[in-house]
């Protein structure tokens, strides 16, 4: 918005600090990201991880995370496009919708390619298409690129869903994009369950800069 880029990734204690050792995955980006000043095509992870380990006990600081196998990108849309990244955790861009923080304009929305996720809060399908109609509401899906959503957080310490719970909580939520964002955009590409957000490994999103998406060939590259 202030055309002053970012990184959305790489936390101290659960990127950089993950017991047992820091994903491949999250080290190749955050190198990009910090040392690199490219374009790249962004990777698939086979598998992830979204369950944690308490931090209180020390015997896990030697464990590995249970990774479970990665479904694939959901693309729906045949458009190519490119446009600058913008976003961030769903639930944050809720507040800043509600207490009226600035953000980017109509005209610049025009050239946005729109990034969420959902976070440990793991929040309803409801609550995801009412944000996202608030947005809709707003006239920013008419103008948008594309949407790309992070794969979504399914276990917390207080919310242990099991496999099916977390396939179900997934499904749910990928309908429930397509169908807010459809209601008010009918063309433009909606890929999930991409490697960025409250799940590892992850890329660090370079919010800020010039994302390129090849719905031909189903491939996405982001400027670092």
């Amino acid at each position: 918005m202030n055309g002053i880029p970012s990184f959305y990734g790489g936390n101290l204690f659960t990127q950089f600090a993950m017991q047992g050792r820091m994903d491949e995955m999250t080290k190749k980006y955050l190198d990009i990201a910090i040392f690199k000043d490219i374009e790249t095509i962004l990777d698939f992870s086979d598998y992830y991880n979204d369950e944690g380990l308490s931090w209180a006990d020390l015997d896990n600081l030697n464990k590995i995370r249970k990774y479970e196998k990665n479904s694939d990108w959901y693309w729906d849309g045949d458009k190519s496009t490119e446009g600058i990244l913008w976003g961030g955790c769903l639930e944050s861009l809720d507040e800043i919708l509600r207490h009226n923080i600035e953000i980017p304009t109509l005209e610049q929305f025009s050239n946005i390619v729109f990034m969420f996720e959902t976070s440990e809060e793991i929040p309803s399908s409801d609550y995801v298409f009412r944000v996202l109609r608030g947005f809709g509401e707003r006239s920013f899906f008419d103008k948008i690129k594309a949407v790309l959503v992070g794969r979504p957080k399914t276990w917390e310490f207080d919310n242990q869903k099991n496999s099916e719970e977390k396939d179900n909580y997934k499904r749910k939520q990928i309908e429930t994009v397509i169908k807010a964002v459809r209601k008010y955009n009918s063309s433009c590409p909606i890929i999930q369950n991409l490697d960025f957000g409250h799940t590892d490994p992850q890329i660090c999103m370079p919010l800020g800069k010039r994302v390129r998406i090849n719905s031909t060939k189903k491939e996405i590259y982001a400027e670092f």
